[in-house]
């Protein structure tokens, strides 16, 4: 299962947080095994990466806005904007688990990572979640 482009008000309560990278676009990315036991000798998988935006002027130093203030963009928001992605393997064995995030770690980083640390990413999201709640 893939939660692409997931915004929420609040970090990540539960898990283990496995590494905290600070990506080319100065924004911390957060990633963390939220797996859970779900029989005796199996487990349902989950890696998550989670990235805190701070709506600041500094965001969008490189993303100048336009027809909206960066008061409007708070108001509508917060101060900060969630960004959550996650991957999932079901009925995984216990003795593959570790292996098994591993790989969804390495996948992640992989095809998300250029993207994510590209310093349009950051503005580009709030100023969509704004748009979204408009």
């Amino acid at each position: 299962m893939n939660n692409f482009d997931k915004t929420k008000t609040s970090l990540p309560e539960t898990g283990t947080c496995i590494k905290t990278i600070e990506l080319k676009n100065g924004q911390p990315l957060i990633l963390t095994d939220r797996s859970r036991k779900i029989s005796d000798d199996a487990y349902i998988v989950i890696m998550q990466a989670t990235m805190e935006i701070k709506i600041t002027p500094d965001l969008f130093a490189s993303e100048p806005l336009s027809g909206v203030t960066l008061d409007q963009i708070r108001d509508t928001l917060g101060e900060t904007v969630i960004y959550e992605y996650r991957l999932e393997r079901n009925f995984i064995l216990n003795h593959e688990k570790d292996e098994v995030l591993a790989s969804l770690v390495d996948t992640f980083m992989k095809n998300m990572e250029q993207y994510i640390s590209h310093p349009r990413f950051a503005p580009k999201l709030v100023l969509k979640q704004y748009n979204d709640r408009k």
